[in-house]
């Protein structure tokens, strides 16, 4: 009997005015997805909502109208203003039909549901990164982004699947947002994966465009955790894969551009006898800098900066020095300064500055507005903006010390040196590293070697005692070059370590499973 009854009601069901409904909303999105109209979009989600609302609970095409609707709805919803309150329901409406759906489903849409709802849950992530009080929960958002997208990938378990790709990109895109070695470690083998599907697909161009964007992005930012270099070698091999799919596309370099420069830069910091590396690096700035421009305040500012580091690099590294390295470096780290800093000051930009034109007056001279004074200025400048627990902190001191030792060996005056032992001496007491404390007690040694000898004799605060003059004169003759060690390689490690982490492309819509 209760079969009979299930039967009627079965017919009673399909005969209701849902079906028609329903079969009006299929082909109102089927129109927007082909023409990108408004108007189709809000007839389909009029018609799957009303279908939604005659088909209750016990109706056999509940789940599919679920499904159905709460896609309308969240591409209405991200073409507006997504609220907390819409996607509530997309998210209750995901849910019920994963609950309705058998565990079998020929259709795939247990997979494509948990894919939606992992793009829903992240872009409330995002939001939520932007605006916490208007979208708090956002840890748990980005744990529920990586549930879904973990459910659907192992729906699509098959290489052969056409969407494992963008179940691999879109659970890959989430996890790098953790920032924790291990899942940077899983994203990295997932787009990996990702990258090698793409290639077999010539039609999949945007997707594989995706996947090495995101894959350059995964070992930048492993590379903050391991620091291996092994990391920046795989981001600059993604990044130089992205740039060969976008020859002649003009302004879309810019990014990978600048990200790729900024990224065979870092590796000649780490492994130095990279000449050709660098020299790529000096030829992808260039290009960047001439897509850049004003009109995007950040990118100009950080295309700016990257190409003064390589140049300033270049010249510290290879044998041949050439002046026009450190003239340009000094040029587009002045061009980089805001006039106008709405957060600050950046130490790192103007102690940057500094160094390179202490080096360039070092090494060739002073020339008009490059000078020791105006080294000493921005320097100046970097201490005032730099937190005194900051690491830098200490080799910008250390560095107004090397000026002041420089100053004094051009004017012969005491004044200048009296300044220069406090500042080597402030860099002693807590060292950043090994490295930079060997080199900053050379420096405070030389200071106090050359205060001792004007003085004629020695101090009792220091541990040497000065035997003769001529040792004394022999020591400050090397005052120069250890002060421009120090300057110059200190300081680039401190520009490497506090250089901003790779831009993102402006983030398309994540793919979505047919």
């Amino acid at each position: 009997m209760p079969s009979f009854f299930k039967f009627l009601r079965g017919l009673i069901w399909a005969k209701d005015s849902s079906a028609t409904t329903f079969s009006a909303g299929v082909k109102a999105w089927a129109k927007y997805e082909k023409t990108r109209e408004l108007r189709y979009l809000e007839q389909a989600v009029q018609n799957h909502q009303a279908a939604l609302d005659a088909r209750v609970s016990g109706h056999p095409g509940r789940a599919e109208s679920l499904y159905h609707t709460a896609m309308a709805l969240w591409a209405q919803c991200e073409l507006g203003a997504v609220t907390r309150e819409t996607a509530t329901i997309v998210i209750s409406y995901y849910d019920e039909a994963l609950r309705l759906l058998p565990p079998v489903n020929k259709a795939g849409h247990r997979a494509i549901i948990h894919n939606n709802l992992g793009l829903v849950y992240f872009r409330l992530f995002r939001l939520g990164e932007e605006n916490p009080e208007a979208f708090p929960d956002i840890g748990p958002n980005l744990d529920k982004a990586i549930e879904n997208h973990r459910s659907a990938l192992k729906l699509k378990a098959e290489r052969d699947d056409p969407n494992r790709p963008t179940s691999l990109i879109n659970l890959s895109i989430a996890l790098i947002q953790k920032d924790n070695e291990a899942d940077l470690t899983h994203a990295i083998t997932y787009l990996g994966e990702a990258v090698e599907l793409c290639k077999a697909k010539a039609s999949d161009r945007p997707s594989l465009l995706l996947a090495l964007n995101s894959l350059a992005e995964a070992h930048d930012s492993r590379y903050y955790h391991s620091e291996d270099v092994t990391d920046v070698v795989g981001q600059v091999d993604a990044l130089r894969r992205v740039l060969d799919l976008l020859t002649g596309e003009g302004k879309g370099r810019l990014i990978p551009l600048l990200n790729l420069t900024n990224g065979l830069w870092r590796l000649c910091e780490q492994q130095p006898d990279r000449g050709d590396d660098l020299e790529e690096a000096v030829r992808r700035g260039q290009e960047a800098l001439k897509l850049s421009d004003r009109s995007d305040k950040i990118t100009h500012f950080n295309v700016l900066i990257t190409l003064a580091d390589v140049l300033f690099t270049r010249y510290t590294q290879i044998n041949q020095k050439r002046v026009t390295d450190l003239d340009q470096a000094i040029q587009y780290y002045r061009e980089a300064i805001d006039p106008d800093p709405g957060e600050g000051r950046d130490p790192v930009l103007y102690s940057s500055l500094a160094s390179a034109i202490y080096v360039r007056c070092q090494d060739f001279g002073e020339v008009d507005g490059v000078t020791l004074e105006h080294a000493f200025s921005y320097n100046l400048e970097a201490l005032h903006a730099c937190p005194q627990d900051d690491p830098l902190y200490l080799k910008i001191r250390n560095d107004l010390g090397s000026i002041y030792m420089a100053q004094h060996k051009n004017s012969g005056q005491e004044g200048d040196l009296a300044k220069g032992v406090p500042s080597s001496d402030d860099t002693v007491a807590p060292p950043p590293d090994e490295q930079d404390y060997a080199h900053f007690t050379e420096a405070f040694k030389d200071a106090k070697w050359i205060f001792q000898d004007r003085r004629g004799g020695h101090s009792e605060a220091s541990d040497e005692t000065v035997s003769t003059k001529s040792h004394s004169r022999s020591r400050a003759g090397s005052v120069r070059s250890l002060a421009s060690s120090v300057s110059g390689r200190s300081m680039a490690r401190s520009v490497s370590r506090s250089s901003t982490r790779q831009l993102s492309l402006s983030q398309p819509p994540l793919p979505t499973l047919k």
